[in-house]
């Protein structure tokens, strides 16, 4: 696939083996998580038969990854980003591990479940930033494009395949077994990561002027106006994503509550973003990614507006399936504008600010869009919802010109001078 045409750009697998040594690592994780994120609901659900106990345990472990996120990434900038790595790796599989055993016992622990989930849920999120941190410096600036839209494609797919087959595999054996599979992947994924070399974060050396001037992340991003106008989209986008929780409502409202559409239209986004992602080679040659960011941001929330508002189960499935695509575009989109804007010396605490925001979007955004289900009809909650958030987007677009105006070049922020570069961007 060349990366002049319109396919996924495969440069970064094909010319950085460490860079395959993360993406490899990384998918195997994700299909580890998927595999947690059913096995510890079904095992709740069986232990307790309570809901409320299996929400109580997501929010938690929710929670504490948010929190290991940011402390993630503030570790990143300062230690070695292999070994944060390989040691959050390693707590997560051995949390792993615990379920295992916890499973296989004659009355397993609801509270060991809870404190297993917790674990890892702060422990292993650390490892995300200091990925994120790593993967600028494997490969060139111009193929950050193509690694984001590598980045959407495998956590897309991990979301539709591995609850999947999770769930498969409980049904053939129990979820003890489940538990021991994800801890086997996690074992590979230590393995393919000992393999990188040591990363550490640059250090400025005030004498010799060399390096990057210590600098407030978050006066970095409220300073910065083209990574504070990415951050402000991502959190658009994540609140967006909390329609989800209408769909099971949106169904019985107009398909008899038939499960299967349930499952459909859940798949849907899925299906779009992989066919964004595999599609997504033009990307990387756009003159201006802000004014299409920006752009797709606003499409989305109107396609997902006529959701509400269609009456067929296929209609409905194809226009999320846009949706999807189109969430696609802006996240491979955020991701690449983030790296190639930011020093290396906080590339660490601003991915780990940009996964915590986006978590957090998605869950504030699901309690937002609950509240207009309770108010609404769930057709007219969707379009409700999808038109409000559409409204705060287009109001972004006016507000945040500096993105707007964002350039296909990548500017090079690797200076001693990183004041002046703020500076700038006030001006």
């Amino acid at each position: 696939m060349s990366e002049r045409g319109v396919l996924l750009d495969l440069r970064p697998l094909r010319e950085s083996a460490p860079f395959r040594r993360v993406f490899i690592a990384r998918t195997i994780s994700i299909f580890g998580i998927g595999m947690l994120m059913v096995g510890v609901p079904i095992q709740m659900y069986a232990l307790t038969e309570s809901s409320f106990m299996v929400g109580l345990v997501a929010a938690v472990e929710g929670g504490a990854s948010i929190g290991g996120m940011v402390v993630g990434g503030i570790l990143a900038d300062k230690y070695d980003r292999k070994t944060l790595i390989l040691f959050a790796r390693t707590v997560s599989g051995l949390t792993f591990v615990g379920l295992a055993l916890n499973a296989m016992l004659e009355n397993p622990s609801t509270v060991a479940i809870f404190v297993l989930a917790v674990v890892n849920g702060l422990i292993g999120s650390i490892s995300i930033a200091a990925l994120f941190a790593v993967i600028p410096s494997l490969i060139p600036k111009d193929q950050l494009v193509g690694v984001g839209a590598l980045n959407v494609l495998s956590a897309r797919a991990g979301a539709v395949i591995s609850p999947a087959l999770g769930g498969l595999l409980i049904a053939a054996t129990s979820v003890a077994w489940n538990y021991w599979v994800a801890a086997a992947g996690t074992v590979i994924t230590i393995v393919l990561l000992s393999g990188l070399p040591s990363m550490m974060p640059p250090v400025h050396d005030h004498e010799s002027g060399h390096g990057e001037p210590p600098v407030s992340v978050t006066g970095f991003i409220f300073g910065h106006r083209v990574v504070g106008g990415v951050m402000a989209v991502g959190v658009i986008a994540m609140l967006g994503s909390g329609v989800l929780v209408l769909v099971p409502g949106f169904v019985d409202e107009r398909f008899t509550g038939d499960s299967r559409a349930v499952g459909m239209l859940y798949a849907a986004g899925a299906i779009g973003a992989v066919l964004a992602t595999v599609t997504s080679g033009w990307l990387g040659r756009l003159a201006h990614p802000g004014r299409v960011l920006m752009t797709a941001l606003v499409a989305a929330f109107a396609v997902q507006a006529l959701v509400g508002l269609a009456t067929g189960l296929v209609v409905a499935v194809l226009l999320l399936v846009v949706v999807g695509a189109v969430t696609s575009v802006q996240e491979v989109l955020r991701y690449s504008i983030i790296q190639t804007h930011t020093p290396t010396a906080l590339l660490g605490r601003v991915n780990g600010l940009w996964a915590a925001q986006e978590v957090a979007g998605l869950s504030v955004g699901a309690l937002i869009a609950g509240a207009f289900g309770a108010a609404f009809l769930p057709s007219t909650a969707v379009v409700v919802y999808s038109l409000t958030l559409g409204g705060v987007a287009l109001l972004s677009t006016v507000v945040l010109g500096s993105l707007r105006r964002v350039t296909g070049g990548t500017p090079d922020l690797q200076t001693p001078d990183l004041e002046t570069e703020l500076e700038k961007e006030h001006r």
